[in-house]
């Protein structure tokens, strides 16, 4: 495995918009006049750390009139942007889930009515670029990009700026304005970004946006426009390590820790992550799962929904060929400047109040470059054990005992010693889509 040095950087954070709109608002923070309930309370994003660049991918979600949709986000010198598919988060987010099972419970195990001789069953876009100027603000870019229009822009003074963005129906909140002049003092730039004017708000896509250097923002002061008392984040990064908050206290959940309860069908795994954010007071991000990650696998996954679900299901078009490119130029930018064979996953979530979003984050590789598990085998208990499932007919008086088998008297049924619950998991890599994942983008540089 391939251990980079600790990375600081600062990603950079984006929101997707909830709710009816007036008028063009503006998300990045997401600008929300007075009269308006909209609120964001969570999101998903992935951050992709390369050697030389970093890749953040943000769903953004916004119910409204697709004219009123508007996104700003600060960032850090010229970026790429592109578009992606849910596929992908939720496919990371599948991979990474954590699963709490009960204890395993010693009950026995009965094998009835098999034929050895028969078996069971009966078989049967266009773009621009270049650097102009209006009313005080550099355009760096503009790009059409998928369902989007999108500029970037540059200023030295927050009031141009600010009458840039309400010329072109960005509105800031006057509670805003200072936010955004304090970015503009520190050197940020300004990705905003439009749904196309005809394009409906059932074709909005996870969007990408890729910036040079592995020392990007994240900007949480942002965050906090247009956010409610508290704001849930869940955050995968996928790097050549195992990511940590730098400058937010982090922390995990001890599998030994955790309980079954057998009266409620649950775990108190819940109850540990809400103990661990009021010991940070609110500003804790805890490490769900950590490991090492099959780039070859998660390509094949996403190929294979492609191939066998269909196109149209995997967000990146609705013909094959199409998807397919889709897919494989979306997945290099994803793991790009890394070893595919020591990727690792890594996923984080917060629940942050106001309070803690005063300070931009900071990513590096944690001290600990240890998997933490997102599978939790209980051991310990509380209420009462269900009773072991009975014996199905003809298997219920068992007369020859052979070790811990036993036979059941000419009813050609066995018994043994099974422990319910026990699960094993191991790597998944989908083997049936190989022979049908073809790099055609790097087959046609050869």
């Amino acid at each position: 495995m391939t251990l980079l040095k600790a990375v600081g950087l600062v990603g950079a954070l984006s929101l997707g918009m909830l709710g009816h709109a007036s008028e063009a608002r503006a998300c990045g923070g997401c600008f929300v006049p007075p009269d308006e309930n909209s609120q964001v309370t969570g999101h998903r994003m992935v951050m992709s750390i390369g050697m030389d660049h970093s890749t953040l991918y943000d769903q953004i979600e916004y119910s409204g009139s697709p004219e009123s949709f508007a996104w700003v986000l600060p960032t850090k010198g010229e970026v790429e942007v592109g578009v992606s598919s849910d596929l992908l988060f939720n496919q990371l987010g599948a991979d990474s889930a954590v699963t709490v099972v009960a204890p395993p419970r010693e009950c026995p195990y009965f094998n009835c009515g098999y034929d050895e001789t028969a078996g069971f069953g009966d078989g049967s876009t266009g773009s621009g670029s270049g650097a102009s100027n209006d009313g005080g603000v550099q355009i760096i870019a503009q790009k059409v990009v998928g369902p989007y229009e999108t500029v970037q822009l540059a200023a030295t003074d927050p009031k141009a700026l600010e009458t840039w963005l309400s010329d072109h129906g960005y509105k800031l909140p006057t509670d805003i304005q200072p936010l955004v002049a304090s970015y503009v003092v520190e050197g940020f730039n300004f990705l905003a970004v439009k749904l196309v004017p005809g394009e409906g708000v059932q074709s909005m896509q996870p969007i990408r946006i890729t910036t040079k250097g592995s020392n990007v923002t994240l900007p949480l002061r942002m965050v906090a426009a247009g956010t409610g008392a508290l704001t849930t984040i869940t955050l995968y990064v996928v790097s050549e390590f195992r990511a940590e908050p730098a400058n937010f206290p982090g922390f995990v959940i001890d599998p030994q820790s955790v309980v079954w309860n057998y009266d409620q069908e649950r775990s108190n795994y819940t109850d540990l992550r809400a103990a661990g954010y009021v010991a940070s007071k609110g500003a804790g991000w805890l490490t769900e799962s950590s490991r090492e990650y099959s780039a070859l696998g998660f390509r094949s996954q996403i190929q294979n929904v492609i191939g066998f679900a269909g196109a149209g299901q995997s967000g990146y078009g609705d013909d094959y060929e199409a998807a397919t490119l889709a897919a494989d130029e979306d997945l290099d930018v994803l793991f790009a400047g890394m070893d595919e064979n020591s990727v690792w996953l890594t996923r984080l979530r917060a629940e942050l109040p106001r309070s803690a979003l005063n300070a931009d984050i900071q990513l590096q590789a944690a001290k600990a470059q240890t998997s933490v598990s997102n599978f939790i085998q209980t051991t310990s208990y509380v209420g009462a054990q269900p009773a072991c499932p009975p014996a199905p007919p003809g298997c219920d008086d068992p007369t020859t005992t052979d070790d811990d088998v036993i036979v059941s008297g000419g009813s050609g049924c066995s018994v043994g010693t099974s422990r319910v619950g026990d699960v094993a998991f191991g790597g998944v890599v989908a083997v049936a889509g190989l022979a049908m994942f073809v790099r055609r983008r790097r087959n046609a540089q050869r």
